[in-house]
């Protein structure tokens, strides 16, 4: 019996994982993104007072 190991991959050439790890990437960066605007929101209001 022959086991298949290889991801499935589309026309392009990218398996499904790659997609899969290029949205936890992107996720990761949005969270990170809204945590510097947090943060430059902070800083701004405590040097207006």
């Amino acid at each position: 019996m022959k086991k298949d190991a290889a991801p499935p991959i589309d026309k392009n050439g990218f398996s499904e994982r790659f997609f899969e790890e290029l949205t936890k990437e992107y996720d990761k960066a949005d969270t990170f993104a809204s945590k510097q605007k947090e943060l430059k929101n902070k800083h701004t209001q405590s040097t207006l007072r």
